[in-house]
C-alpha cells in the first residue's frame, strides 16, 4: 500500500517546506516534516524531528481552517529511528467530527529543556485510505474464438480515528491491460467490473484509482489483477523438397500446405505467408485460398532448410498473438563438384604402376579427408576393379590436391583414378583412363 500513499505524502511534505519555520534555539529541536500515517490509519499523526539532546516531548495541535484548535495530544511514542534522529507517533489516532485537512502546530523539548515550536508545520490528512479488495479476472488467458476479459473486484477503504473498513461507492477509476483503458464507476457496495480486448500475450492488467474528479476525502491506490496469457490456434505447415539432394548451382522447390486447428478440426488457412530459409528471391510467398505454397531456390550448400508458417500482421504492423507460427525442416543435399586432372600412369623400372594426379573443387569448399581410389581394367569399357588402399590426396600449392603411388600389377590394361564423393556434399570424380602395357 506504501506506493497508494505517495502522491498524498509528497503533498504533505511540500505543505512542510513551503511553510517557513519559527526561530529555533541554537543545537535545539528541529521539526523535519508533519504528515499523516498514510500506511494504515490516517488519523495518527508522525512527527519527524532531529535533536542532537534527543527527544523529551512531542506536542500537537490540529486546527480547523479558521485556526481554531479542535484536537490536541502529547501521547507520543518512537514509530522509527532514535531519540536523536527519528519519526515519532500519536499513540492514539485523532478522533474528529469530519473528513479534510487540517494544519497541526508543533512544539518540541529536548532533553536539554529546549524547546522548538512550529505553526502550520504541517498537515493532518484525515481521509479514507483506499485499496483495491477481491481482484479477479475472467477467463485468465484469451482465445481466437474469444478475446476479451473480464476485470472485477471491490474499492474499500479504511477511514481514520479507529481504522473502519467501509466499501467506497460512485467513483470511476480505470482498468487497463497495456495499449486498453476502460473507466468504471463503483456500484452502491463498491464492486465493479470493466472488460477489456487483449492484443498482447502476457498482459499485465491492473486497475487505478486516482479519485481526480471525486470528493478529495479519498486517498489514491494502485494494484495488479493479475496477468493475462494468450492460447493461440496452433498451425501447422509442410515442406517437400522437389529434390533432396542436388548438385551445387542447381534449383530446388519447397511446396507445401499451411492450416490451423479451428474448432470442427484442422482446415487450410487462407491468408499468411510461409518463409524459407536461405532464400535469395520471392523468400515469402502468400499462401492461396487452399493453404498452399511453393518457393524456389538454389541452396548455397547442404543444410536443413526451414519453412515457417507466419500469420497476416495486424492494422498495427505486428504478428498477430492469436495465431501461432509454425515451423517444418527438411534436409536438402548439395553437391560441391569435383575433378581429377593431371591423371599419369606408367609402368616404372620395376615394373610396377606408378600413378599421379590431382583432385580439385571449382566451388567454396573443401571436403577434410580427400581419398583417391586407383582402379584397374583389361578393356578399359567396363568391371574397373580398386586395386590397393586408397591414398590421401593432399593440398599442392597451385590449387589442387596431389595423389600418387605406385602399384604391383604385371598385367597390361587401362587404369584411372576416382574420387568417390561424399553423399551428403560432395560429387564423385574420376580421371581419364590411361593404358599402361
Amino acid at each position: 500500500m506504501g506506493r497508494t500513499r505517495l502522491l498524498a505524502a509528497i503533498v504533505a511534505a511540500v505543505a512542510v517546506l513551503a511553510v517557513p519555520s519559527a526561530a529555533q534555539a541554537a543545537d535545539g529541536p528541529e521539526i523535519n516534516y508533519v504528515n499523516s500515517e498514510f500506511e494504515g490509519d490516517t488519523g495518527v499523526l508522525l512527527v519527524a524531528v532531529s535533536a542532537p539532546e534527543g527527544v523529551a516531548s512531542v506536542h500537537a495541535d490540529v486546527k480547523n481552517n479558521a485556526g481554531e484548535k479542535i484536537a490536541e495530544s502529547d501521547d507520543f511514542w518512537l514509530y522509527r529511528g532514535t531519540h536523536e534522529e527519528g519519526v515519532w507517533a500519536t499513540v492514539e489516532p485523532f478522533h474528529l467530527a469530519d473528513l479534510g485537512y487540517y494544519p497541526v502546530d508543533v512544539t518540541v523539548t529536548d532533553r536539554a529543556g529546549v524547546t522548538a515550536g512550529r505553526a502550520g508545520a504541517g498537515t493532518l490528512s484525515y481521509v479514507v485510505a483506499t485499496f483495491f479488495d477481491d481482484l479477479k479476472i475472467k477467463p485468465a488467458s484469451t482465445t481466437w474464438e474469444k478475446r476479451d476479459i473480464t476485470v472485477t473486484g471491490t474499492l474499500k477503504g479504511t477511514w481514520p480515528g479507529g481504522g473502519e473498513v467501509r466499501r467506497v461507492p460512485a467513483v470511476s477509476l480505470e482498468v487497463s491491460a497495456y495499449m486498453e483503458w476502460a473507466n468504471v464507476e463503483t456500484a452502491a457496495d463498491g464492486t465493479f467490473t470493466g472488460t477489456l480486448p487483449i492484443d498482447t500475450d502476457d498482459t499485465l492488467v491492473s486497475v487505478n484509482f486516482q479519485n481526480w474528479d471525486g470528493p478529495r476525502i479519498y486517498l489514491s491506490t494502485y494494484a495488479d489483477a493479475g496477468r493475462v496469457k494468450i492460447k493461440p490456434r496452433p498451425t501447422r505447415v509442410t515442406a517437400t523438397p522437389s529434390a533432396k539432394k542436388v548438385k551445387a548451382g542447381e534449383p530446388v522447390t519447397i511446396s507445401g500446405t499451411a492450416s490451423w486447428k479451428t474448432p470442427t478440426g484442422w482446415e487450410p488457412v487462407t491468408t499468411g505467408h510461409v518463409a524459407v530459409q536461405n532464400c535469395a528471391e520471392n523468400c515469402f510467398p502468400e499462401v492461396d485460398a487452399e493453404g498452399r505454397y511453393s518457393v524456389t531456390l538454389t541452396p548455397y550448400g547442404s543444410d536443413t532448410l526451414t519453412a515457417t508458417y507466419v500469420a497476416p500482421q495486424r492494422p498495427d504492423g505486428y504478428p498477430d498473438p492469436y495465431v501461432a507460427v509454425s515451423h517444418k525442416d527438411v534436409e536438402v543435399f548439395v553437391l560441391q563438384e569435383s575433378e581429377i586432372t593431371d591423371f599419369t600412369a606408367a609402368r616404372d623400372e620395376a615394373g610396377k604402376v606408378a600413378v599421379y594426379g590431382q583432385v580439385r573443387f571449382p566451388g567454396p569448399m573443401t571436403p577434410g579427408d580427400i581419398p583417391v581410389e586407383f582402379q584397374y581394367s583389361a578393356t578399359g569399357t567396363g568391371d574397373w576393379l580398386t586395386v590397393g588402399d586408397d591414398r590421401q590426396a593432399y593440398w599442392s600449392g597451385s590449387g589442387g590436391y596431389e595423389f600418387e603411388g605406385s602399384v604391383t600389377e604385371p598385367r597390361a590394361g587401362y587404369w584411372r583414378a576416382h574420387y568417390p564423393g561424399d553423399p551428403h556434399n560432395f560429387q564423385s570424380a574420376t580421371s581419364r583412363k590411361i593404358k599402361v602395357s
